[in-house]
C-alpha cells in the first residue's frame, strides 16, 4: 500500500508538498533528482552508454568492490550491498582471489554469488555481440574462475598492476535473469542481451532500490526490502528537467529534494537559502593548457616502435626514447615555467567558473589520496615569469611590445573547442595575460573534432581542454605523460612531454608489493613534483563539485564524488 502512494503522488508533477508521505520505520520519503538529458537508455549496465543511465543503475545493481568514501580508494568492508569481502594479490601481482559474501540476493530472492560476476565479465568480453562499447573494461583480465560454491572469485590477469583492482570493480548483474548458467556458458546466445527487458524495465535489483517504471519524464525506483540493509527512503525519482536553470530553480523551490552539481551562476543562491545544505569540494574534471614541446612541423613519435608499431621496451621494460626535434618556443622549460607564471589563476575562475575551481599544483587531483599536502601550485608572479624569459633569451629588442629572440616573435596559436564557453572564457585570459608580458597569443575555437585530429597529429603550438577522471580516482599517470604514450595518431602524449625518470617511477608505483596506497603514494608526490619542475602542461583548475539537498534530507553526509554513499540511511521528513 505504502508504494501505490507514492507512486500516485509522485506522479502528479512532483509538485506535492513532501510531507503526504508517511514517516513510519523505511519509509523515510522519496529522492528527487532532476536528470539534465532528454533520454536514460538502456538499464542493462553492460550496454549503459552514459552518465544519465549510471545514474539509475548504480541504485539496482551490487558493486563487486567498495569505495571507502574518505579515502576515495577501493577497501574491504567499506559499504552494505557489496559482494568481495575481501582480497588477496598473489607474489607476482597477477592473481587477485576474491571472498564474496555469501548473504546478498536477487530481489526476486536468488542468491548473488561469484557466478554473476563471471556472467558480467563475460557480457563485457562479447561486448560487439550485444552492442556495447565497453570491451575496453576487461582487456587486462586473462581469465575469470569461480569456486564451486560460488563465493569465491579468482581474476588472473596479464600483466601486474595496481590498476588491476580497479579493472576488477565491474557493477553485478543477475545471470539468471537473462538465461546464463556455468553449465550452458560456452554455448551462451549474447544476442539476447539486446532489446531485453532489462534495457527498459529490469525486474530483478540486487540494489537498495527496485525498478518500478520509466518513461520521458521521469524513472521511478522504490525500495528493495530484500537489500542486505534496510533502506529507509520510499523510493528514488529521476525526473527529466533538460533546462540547468530550470532545474536548479525546482530544487530552490522545494520539488526536487536532491542538487547534482547544480550550475555555477545558481550555487549562490543555493548556499544563501534557508532550507538547504550544501557540501562544496575540488571536482574530478580539471582543464588544462599543453604547450607542444615537439616540433608541430615535423611531428614524431617519441619511443622506439617496431615493424608492426609496437612500443619496444629496454632490459628493465622501459619504453626507449626517441629524441625529437624541439618546438621553437616551448622546447625552454623556462619559457613554459614562465607561462605559468604569468596567468592569473585566480581571475580566470573567478570569470571562467565564477570562481567554482581549486588550483592544481600538478596532475593529482586536490582530492586524491595521492596528492602531496605539501606541493603548492605555481604562484602568480608576472614580474618572475619576465626575468626567466629574459634568461631564456626573450627581450624585446625592437621595441613594438612583443618579445623576440634570434629574429622571431614570440607569438603562437592557441585552439580550444568551440561552443564551450569556459574554455573560450580561459582561453582569453590567456591571451591577456601574456600579452601583459609581452606574448602574442592568436587564440582561436573550432570544430571539436578538428581539434581532435589536429592533437592527435601532434601539429598544434597549444591547447585548451580537460581531462575528467573516473571515481575512485586512480593517480596513475601512464598514458598521459609516459614516453610510450607519445604516438602519433593515437597516444594520448601528445604534448610529447618526455622524461625517463618518470617513466621509471609510473611503472615501480604499479609494482608495488600489495599495492597499499599508503605505499604507492610517496612515488606520486615525487611524480607530481618532477611533472611541475618539467612544466609538462600549463596547470589551471579542478572544477570544484557541489551536492545539495533539502534541509528535510536527514543523515546526509556526502563525500567528494560520492554524493549517495550511503543513500539508505537517509530520512525525508516534512
Amino acid at each position: 500500500m505504502k508504494r501505490t502512494i507514492v507512486l500516485l503522488v509522485l506522479l502528479a508533477m512532483f509538485v506535492t508538498p513532501l510531507g503526504v508521505f508517511a514517516q513510519e520505520p523505511g519509509s523515510g520519503g522519496p529522492i528527487i533528482e532532476g536528470n539534465g538529458g532528454t533520454s536514460v537508455g538502456s538499464l542493462n549496465n553492460i550496454r549503459c552508454s552514459g552518465t544519465d543511465c549510471r545514474n539509475v543503475t548504480r541504485f539496482l545493481y551490487p558493486g563487486f568492490l567498495g569505495t571507502d568514501p574518505e579515502l576515495q580508494n577501493l577497501a574491504p568492508g567499506v559499504r552494505d550491498g557489496v559482494l568481495a569481502t575481501d582480497w588477496t594479490i598473489s607474489d607476482d601481482g597477477l592473481v587477485y582471489t576474491f571472498n564474496l559474501r555469501d548473504d546478498l540476493v536477487w530481489s526476486d530472492g536468488e542468491p548473488v554469488t561469484g557466478w554473476d560476476y563471471l556472467f558480467t565479465y563475460e557480457g563485457y568480453v562479447n561486448a560487439d555481440l550485444i552492442e556495447s562499447s565497453y570491451a575496453y573494461l576487461v582487456a587486462d583480465f586473462e581469465s575469470v574462475e569461480v569456486s564451486d560454491d560460488g563465493y569465491t572469485v579468482t581474476i588472473t590477469f596479464q600483466s601486474p598492476s595496481c590498476l588491476n583492482l580497479n579493472n576488477a570493480a565491474l557493477s553485478v548483474m543477475p545471470a539468471h535473469a537473462f538465461g546464463w548458467t556455468p553449465e550452458n556458458a560456452a554455448d551462451f546466445d549474447w544476442t539476447v542481451m539486446i532489446d531485453h527487458e532489462f534495457d527498459t524495465a529490469p525486474s530483478i535489483s540486487g540494489g537498495p532500490f527496485l525498478f518500478q517504471s520509466m518513461d520521458s519524464e521521469r524513472v521511478l525506483l522504490v525500495t528493495n526490502e530484500s537489500y542486505s540493509a534496510p533502506v529507509i527512503p520510499e523510493g528514488y525519482l529521476y525526473v527529466t528537467v533538460p533546462d540547468q536553470t530550470v532545474m536548479a530553480e525546482r530544487f530552490i523551490a522545494g520539488e526536487l529534494n536532491v542538487s547534482d552539481n547544480p550550475q555555477n551562476n545558481k550555487r549562490q543562491d543555493i548556499r544563501d537559502a534557508d532550507n538547504l545544505q550544501y557540501y562544496e569540494y575540488p571536482g574530478n574534471s580539471w582543464d588544462y593548457l599543453a604547450l607542444n614541446l615537439a616540433n608541430p612541423d615535423n611531428p614524431q613519435d617519441g619511443i622506439e616502435l617496431d615493424e608492426d608499431g609496437a612500443v619496444v621496451y629496454d632490459e628493465n621494460d622501459l619504453p626507449i626514447v626517441v629524441e625529437q626535434e624541439s618546438h621553437p618556443i616551448f622546447g625552454d622549460v623556462k619559457v613554459r615555467r614562465a607561462i605559468q607564471l604569468a596567468i592569473n589563476l585566480d581571475e580566470i575562475m573567478d570569470k571562467a567558473v565564477l570562481g567554482e575551481g581549486t588550483v592544481m599544483a600538478s596532475f593529482q587531483l586536490p582530492t586524491s589520496w595521492a596528492v602531496d599536502p605539501d606541493l603548492a601550485p605555481v604562484a602568480y608572479d608576472p614580474e618572475a615569469a619576465v626575468a626567466l624569459l629574459a634568461e631564456a633569451g626573450w627581450t624585446d629588442t625592437d621595441g613594438d611590445g612583443i618579445l623576440d629572440k634570434d629574429g622571431m616573435k614570440f607569438e603562437f596559436e592557441l585552439i580550444t573547442n568551440e561552443g564551450n564557453t569556459r574554455r573560450g572564457q580561459i582561453g582569453e585570459l590567456v591571451q591577456q595575460h601574456l600579452a601583459e608580458i609581452g606574448i602574442q597569443v592568436d587564440f582561436v575555437a573550432i570544430d571539436f573534432n578538428q581539434l581532435l585530429d589536429i592533437m592527435d597529429a601532434q601539429t598544434f603550438d597549444a591547447l585548451i581542454l580537460g581531462w575528467r577522471m573516473s571515481y575512485p580516482v586512480d593517480p596513475d599517470p601512464t598514458g598521459l605523460f609516459t614516453s610510450d604514450a607519445d604516438v602519433v595518431g593515437s597516444g594520448f602524449n601528445f604534448a610529447s612531454y618526455t622524461n625517463p625518470e618518470i617513466d621509471r617511477l609510473a611503472k615501480e608505483a604499479l609494482l608495488v608489493p600489495g599495492c597499499d596506497p599508503a605505499d604507492r603514494a610517496p612515488y606520486y608526490h615525487e611524480i607530481d613534483r618532477i611533472l611541475q619542475e618539467d612544466q609538462a602542461y600549463v596547470w589551471l583548475f579542478a572544477q570544484n563539485g557541489l551536492y545539495a539537498a533539502n534541509d528535510s534530507i536527514a543523515n546526509w553526509g556526502p563525500y567528494p564524488n560520492d554524493l549517495y554513499w550511503n543513500v539508505d540511511t537517509w530520512t525525508i521528513s516534512q
